[in-house]
């Protein structure tokens, strides 16, 4: 699986986010939707950017993002 016991423990803890790559190994080691694994991933990151933020502030740049990603 390419990633070492020590940094997949750290992972699971919660200590470490995973990286794309270690996101889209560890779906398909473990049977997972890789799509669905990336999406819950990267909902994370996004969660953990406006972590501490005030309700107002961090729920306008979610609303711009997302009418930005429909523009695409």
């Amino acid at each position: 699986m390419e990633i070492d016991t020590p940094m997949f423990s750290k992972i699971e803890r919660g200590d470490m986010r995973a990286k794309r790559e270690q996101v889209i190994k560890l779906a398909e080691y473990f049977h997972q939707d890789v799509n669905e694994m990336l999406t819950l991933w990267l909902a994370d990151k996004v969660l953990d950017a406006v972590d501490g933020e005030e309700e107002e502030l961090s729920n306008d740049p979610i609303s711009t993002a997302q009418e930005q990603i429909k523009a695409l």
